[in-house]
């Protein structure tokens, strides 16, 4: 076969190649026909087939074709299908005189010479499934291989092809591939990793570090500091010519619709959804269509169920071109519709974690139009979207600040710190609160100033940092002071003695929140007296004066009461509840937690529901009835387990402990006949469990001797996975059916 443009004999191997060993090796054994290879611009895909076509050219005797179909080239228009028809038949050796004319002809002149024979055939670049199903020979001895920078979803679920969604390589590949690259100018191990890392991995940029450090000479360590510049970073992977890093994404770029192309432009970090539509003031719907394209692309990648992320080098574009292309003013509508969403929903969702918090010293704004945060309406809701925005958030954090827009990041920092404090997290705590410090300082509030403090002195005290928690609170009291604000001082005093609690200072914990309780019933302030009185009680309980912290309870409870505080009057209901138990009033105990629970599932707490349940179990275990602790308890083990609550952990050991063991006494009837078998097949509970597809729960509860009437379809599971048969299964079936009578 004569070469010719665009098309076979293949491209040259490439010289060095390293890596990829599994993407050959999926390659050379899918049973399909068809492989699409596709990813984003500058993964390797081309380079990827090329290598593989020669490395398996043995297998394809009667030749291998190559067209370049310029679906992504950025000088020429893709290339029509009558052309590249004629390309793969002057590549099969027809005689010129012998194509005809007309381009349906020649297509059915192409599937005849393929028909029948042991073909690779390459498709290069692909713009869409369009462009290649007209091309792709039939016949079961034929291998085509397509490569685009979009997915061809239609190519796979239309023609049954194999998709390979090409990536970046791991480190130690991409390591290899720029070592190999540098060749004997690798000789500084640590500025290669830098590199690497700098580059995100992607070949086309390890590619073109490589040649820029052979070509001038350039230090590899200032090679790798030009690569982390926060804006100009590409220059460093410029060659001046349509294979500079710019021009192989622009290719991608300039393909996009205008929609898509604005959404790639605002894109930041990690993000999801509802961010994107708040980002570019988007409906949902048009947000959707707009990923789709950009993922389609291979410009964006989707990842964890509904998150979007681009790959580093292709930010930093997406950087320049919004710096270039959009006015300053639509940038910051467009960050200010983002921070609104997040803000807002974070708001909403600390609500829903921490009912009985005080309102947010600076209060939002409506939220911008396009912003439209979510509805977080119950914990389960809350807790899932926090958990999975969560380094989006303190990246929303950061950017405020940086742009100017404090009173977000004041406010974004407030709404985390429930969850982050609960999740443990007190190092993103931390660094939230020194955030909202800087912004606090900015606005010129005092009141904002103080609580920053505060709370970044009690991120310390959490992390063991007692000096320059308490320098935090000093400056917190000067404030507060200053200003003549006596509430704000008892709210400092009340912080401050929590602290004092962590730094294992009981005493000095004691007196500061009662001097903060002072201060409270001075001002008159009945919800913040409240929640003072029921901390002094919970000091006074640690230590062990239990008598003692009664009636700070009792006056927590009735200032609670007097000011609709409904969700610390839970709260302390609870912990009332709790100390009577502990000092042997078990009326009034069952009272409290009894008030306790109905007003935290009208408030709609779950968590606080499961821990008055657990209490309630507790008080009817300390009565002897058994039956009704381990309903309790089996209750808020449930709500703890649906939440992902660590607290779920010590419920189980409780239940657990009251199950029966395999040592007991066989109940009567079918529970009896259920264990004795299970013993002498020599399965537990859990094993049983797992044979049937019943719950272990539903194990023990029929082993008890407390189930009524089961259903056949129950029966016969357990019938077939203990291996019951004849006079046994007889036998145990009639236990099951006295049961019932």
């Amino acid at each position: 076969m004569s070469r010719t443009e665009g098309s076979a004999p293949l491209p040259p191997d490439v010289e060095g190649f390293t890596g990829r060993e599994d993407e050959l090796a999926l390659l050379g054994s899918v049973p399909s026909g068809v492989v699409v290879v596709s990813g984003p611009p500058g993964t390797g895909k081309t380079t990827l087939v090329v290598h593989w076509a020669h490395r398996a050219a043995s297998r394809f005797p009667d030749g291998r074709l190559y067209v370049d179909l310029r679906g992504f080239d950025g000088t020429d228009a893709p290339r029509e299908q009558a052309g590249a028809v004629r390309l793969l038949l002057d590549a099969l050796g027809a005689e010129p005189h012998r194509i005809p004319a007309d381009p349906d002809a020649q297509l059915a002149l192409y599937r005849s010479l393929t028909a029948r024979r042991r073909l690779l055939v390459i498709l290069d670049n692909a713009r869409d499934a369009e462009q290649v199903r007209p091309l792709i020979p039939p016949g079961d001895q034929v291998r085509t291989v397509v490569t685009s920078r979009r997915r061809l979803t239609g190519l796979v679920a239309g023609s049954g092809a194999e998709p390979l969604d090409l990536d970046v390589p791991a480190r130690p590949a991409a390591i290899e591939l720029l070592r190999r690259r540098l060749g004997p100018a690798a000789a500084d191990p640590a500025a290669v990793a830098d590199i690497v890392d700098a580059c995100g991995r992607l070949p086309l940029a390890l590619t073109l570090a490589a040649a820029r450090a052979r070509l001038t000479g350039i230090p590899l360590g200032t090679l790798a500091a030009e690569l982390r510049r926060p804006v100009g970073r590409l220059e460093a992977l410029e060659d001046g010519g349509r294979d500079g890093i710019r021009a192989v994404f622009s290719w991608s770029y300039d393909a996009l619709s205008a929609p898509a192309a604005r959404v790639f432009r605002l894109l930041g970090p990690d993000i999801a959804v509802a961010g994107v539509a708040a980002l570019a003031g988007l409906p949902d719907l048009d947000a959707r269509r707009a990923l789709r394209e950009l993922t389609g692309a291979g410009l964006l990648a989707e990842h964890d169920g509904g998150r979007y992320a681009m790959h580093d080098l292709l930010r930093a574009y997406a950087g320049e071109l919004v710096r270039r292309t959009d006015p300053a003013g639509d940038r910051r509508a467009a960050l200010q519709r983002l921070l609104d969403h997040y803000t807002h929903t974070a708001y909403h969702a600390d609500l829903v974690l921490n009912p009985a918090r005080a309102p947010i010293p600076l209060t939002l704004d409506n939220p911008a139009d396009g912003a439209r945060p979510e509805p977080l309406d119950d914990l389960k809701t809350a807790l899932s979207w926090l958990r999975s925005e969560r380094e989006a958030l303190l990246a929303a954090v950061r950017q405020a600040k940086d742009e100017g827009l404090d009173a977000q990041a004041w406010q974004l920092s407030w709404a985390l710190d429930t969850f982050l404090n609960e999740q443990g997290r007190w190092d993103d705590e931390g660094a939230a609160w020194a955030v909202a410090l800087q912004a606090a300082e900015a606005l010129s509030d005092g009141p904002a100033l103080a609580y920053a403090y505060s709370f970044l002195a009690v991120a310390d005290g959490r992390r063991q940092r007692f000096e320059t928690a308490r320098e935090h609170m000093r400056q917190a009291l000067g404030l507060v002071r200053a200003a003549g604000d006596r509430a704000g001082e008892g709210e400092c005093l009340f912080i401050l003695s929590y602290l004092c609690w962590l730094q294992g200072d009981q005493d000095d914990a004691l007196a500061q929140v009662e001097q903060s309780l002072a201060l409270f019933r001075q001002v008159d302030a009945p919800m913040w007296a409240g929640k003072a009185s029921l901390a002094a009680g919970w000091y006074l309980t640690q230590r062990g004066e239990l008598q003692q912290a009664l009636p700070y309870y009792v006056e927590a409870l009735a200032l609670q009461q007097r000011a609709g505080d409904y969700p610390n009057e839970a709260v302390t209901q609870n912990s009332l509840g709790w100390l009577q138990h502990q000092l042997d009033n078990v009326d009034e105990a069952v009272r409290h937690l009894q008030d306790g629970l109905r007003l935290a599932r009208r408030l709609g707490n779950p968590a606080l529901e499961a821990q008055i349940l657990g209490h309630l179990g507790d008080v009817h275990e300390s009565l002897l009835d058994g039956d009704t602790a381990v309903e309790r308890w089996r209750q808020a083990y449930e709500i703890l387990t649906d939440l992902g609550h660590p607290q779920a952990a010590e419920l189980r050991r409780k239940l657990a402990a009251t199950a029966p063991g395999d040592d007991a006494p066989a109940p009567p009837g079918l529970g009896g006949e259920l264990r004795r078998h299970r013993l002498r097949g020599g399965m537990s509970q859990e094993d049983l469990a797992a044979r049937t597809g019943l719950s272990v729960r539903t194990i023990r509860y029929l082993e008890s001797g407390r189930a009524g009437q089961s259903r056949p379809e129950t029966l016969r599971l357990l019938s077939v996975a203990l291996g019951l048969d004849g006079a046994d299964r007889d036998r145990f079936y009639a236990a099951a059916d006295r049961g019932r009578r």
